[in-house]
C-alpha cells in the first residue's frame, strides 16, 4: 500500500465531519422552528484494499464516508397559544396538506407536516400560510361525517328553528299524596290548587318562539293497589289560538294518564285526544303542532323502570326534562377535540360537527423525504399513507391551541458539535503527519 494512499483516507475523514458538522447546524439554527424534527448523520467506513501477508489476507480501510443522514421522529414539547386553529399532535401521526399552488407534486400533491400553525382562508378553508389545505372529512347534507378525505371548509351558517315534537319528562309523584275526595278535580280556573304538582318546560312553535308548557298532576283512585296521575298539558291562552274557558288564564292542550304498580314503578301511560293534541300557536307558526309526552319506557313497553318516572313515598320533583325543539341559531364559537373533530357551538346551545381533521401515519416514516418547510412527501420506502381520524389505531390526538416545538437538545447537540470538531481535527493531523513521513521518505535521498 502506498504511503500516500493514507493522505486521502485523511481527507474521507474531513469530508465525513464536515458534512455531520452541517447536520449539526442545521439542528441548531432550526432549534426554534416550529415542529421541527432533528437529523442525525449516521456513517460508515470504506473497505476497499485487500493485502497478502505472510498471515493471510489482511485488510485495509479507506476511510469514512456519509451513509445517511436520518431523521429523528421523537415528540417535541407543547406550547400553549392564544390562536385556536393553532394544532399539535402528541403522538404520531402527520397533518395532511393539499397544496395546488406548489409547482411540484409530488406524491399526489399530498405533503405530511407536524407543523399546525394553520388558519381560515379568505374561502374558509382550513389552510397553512402557504395555502396549503388541510385534509380531513367534511359533515354531509344529514351531519354525519363524510368517508371521503378532502379539503376542510367550516360552514358558518345559522342553524334553522325546530318545532318541539316530544317532550320527555322523569318524574317522581308522591305515593303519600292522598286523590281529591269525589274524584277528579282539576280545573284551569285554579289548577295550582286543583292539582298535586306541575313542572313547566319550554317548547317551541314552527318560528323558533318560546311557549311555556305547564304539565298539571292530579292522584285518582286506581284499582287493585296501582297508583293512578292524570295529567294535564296547558299553555298561556295568550300564545295559543284556542279560546279559554272564560275567567281562565290558561288551555288545556293535552291530557293523559299515567299508572304505576305497588311497587311506583311506571306500568302505562297514556294520551288523550284534546283537539287531537295540535297545538295552533299565535303568530302566523305552522298550524296544528302536535306535541307528545314521553314519561318512560313503562312495564307493558318492556322497561324495568330504569329512567321513567316513578310514584314512591317521596317529594314530588322532577328528576329530568327535555324537549326536541329548539330557536334558530348563529354560530358563536368554534372547538375542536382531542379526536381532531372541528364542532361549532351555536347561540341557541346547540353542538354541531363540522368537520374532523385527519392524520397520515406510515409504516417506515423514516422513508420519508423532506420538502421544505417542514413539510415531507412519501416515497417508496416510506410506504403509502395510513389516513384516519385521530386516536384511531396508531394515531395520536390533537390538542387546540398548541403548538409542538422542535425536538433538538441544544446540549446535545453541542456535545456533537465538540466531538465532530475533534474528529475533524485529528483527520486534519492524520494529513499533516503524513505528509512528515512522506518528506523523510524524500530526505532519504540527501
Amino acid at each position: 500500500m502506498p504511503i500516500s494512499q493514507a493522505l486521502y483516507t485523511g481527507v474521507t475523514g474531513l469530508s465525513a465531519n464536515a458534512d455531520g458538522m452541517s447536520v449539526i447546524a442545521n439542528n441548531i439554527a432550526n432549534a426554534n422552528a416550529k415542529g421541527f424534527k432533528r437529523d442525525r448523520a449516521e456513517f460508515e467506513d470504506m473497505l476497499s484494499m485487500d493485502l497478502q501477508s505472510g498471515a493471510g489476507a489482511t485488510q485495509i480501510g479507506r476511510g469514512a464516508r456519509l451513509r445517511n443522514v436520518r431523521t429523528i421522529h421523537s415528540q417535541g414539547g407543547l406550547a400553549v397559544t392564544d390562536t385556536l386553529t393553532d394544532l399539535a399532535i402528541q403522538g404520531q401521526g402527520f397533518f395532511v396538506l393539499s397544496n395546488p399552488n406548489t409547482e411540484v407534486q409530488e406524491s399526489a400533491g399530498k405533503f405530511y407536516s407536524r407543523v399546525g400553525s394553520f388558519m381560515f382562508d379568505k374561502d374558509g378553508y382550513l389552510a397553512d400560510s402557504a395555502g396549503g389545505r388541510v385534509q380531513g372529512y367534511s359533515v354531509n347534507e344529514r351531519g354525519n361525517l363524510s368517508t371521503r378525505l378532502s379539503d376542510i371548509r367550516i360552514e358558518t351558517n345559522s342553524i334553522p328553528p325546530k318545532a318541539t315534537q316530544e317532550l320527555k319528562l322523569d318524574v317522581n309523584l308522591d305515593a303519600r299524596v292522598k286523590a281529591f275526595e269525589g274524584g277528579p278535580k282539576f280545573n284551569l280556573m285554579d289548577p295550582e290548587a286543583s292539582s298535586h304538582f306541575n313542572n313547566t318546560t319550554t317548547v317551541f312553535d314552527s318560528y323558533g318562539a318560546a311557549h311555556q308548557m305547564t304539565v298539571f298532576f292530579e292522584r285518582v283512585q286506581g284499582d287493585d293497589g296501582e297508583l293512578v296521575w292524570n295529567w294535564h298539558g296547558a299553555m298561556d291562552a295568550k300564545e295559543v289560538m284556542e279560546e279559554a274557558e272564560e275567567g281562565a288564564s290558561l288551555v288545556k292542550v293535552a291530557e293523559g294518564t299515567v299508572i304505576f304498580d305497588q311497587a311506583g314503578t311506571l306500568k302505562l301511560e297514556t294520551q288523550s285526544d284534546v283537539d287531537s293534541i295540535a297545538i295552533n300557536f299565535e303568530g302566523g307558526a305552522k298550524l296544528n303542532q302536535f306535541i307528545a309526552l314521553d314519561f318512560g319506557k313503562s312495564l307493558e313497553e318492556g322497561g324495568k323502570g330504569v329512567g321513567s318516572a316513578t310514584s314512591i313515598a317521596a317529594k314530588s320533583i322532577t328528576n329530568f326534562h327535555q324537549q326536541d325543539g329548539y330557536e334558530a341559531g348563529n354560530i358563536k364559537s368554534l372547538q375542536i377535540e382531542m379526536d381532531g373533530k372541528v364542532r361549532g357551538i351555536y347561540t341557541n346551545g346547540l353542538v354541531r360537527d363540522l368537520g374532523a381533521i385527519a392524520l397520515a401515519t406510515f409504516e417506515n416514516q423514516d422513508g420519508m423525504m423532506k420538502a421544505g418547510r417542514n413539510q415531507f412527501y412519501a416515497t417508496i420506502e416510506s410506504g403509502p399513507p395510513k389516513i384516519g381520524m385521530a386516536q384511531a389505531g396508531t394515531r395520536g390526538s390533537i390538542f387546540a391551541s398548541s403548538l409542538e416545538e422542535s425536538n433538538v437538545d441544544l446540549a446535545a447537540e453541542f456535545v456533537n458539535m465538540i466531538v465532530t470538531q475533534r474528529g475533524f481535527q485529528a483527520n486534519s493531523r492524520s494529513i499533516t503527519t503524513t505528509d512528515t513521513m512522506i518528506e523523510e521518505i524524500i530526505n532519504l535521498k540527501r
